[in-house]
């Protein structure tokens, strides 16, 4: 497993309701990072995970 933190646009900074910044977030992973799946979000930031072989190579 790989993890990797990405980071949101500025425009979600004026998102203030933690719950439509979680679902802006997640809708914002799949359009542009649809193999990783998101575990949190901190500081406008997403971690990310990703599966990867053994040795956390990526196809």
């Amino acid at each position: 497993m790989i993890e990797q933190w990405f980071l949101l646009p500025d425009m979600y900074r004026v998102l203030e309701d933690t719950e439509t910044l979680k679902r802006f977030a997640a809708a914002f992973m799949r359009r542009h990072y649809p193999e990783w799946t998101p575990i949190k979000i901190k500081h406008y930031r997403v971690l990310a995970q990703k599966e990867g072989d053994k040795n956390e190579h990526v196809q």
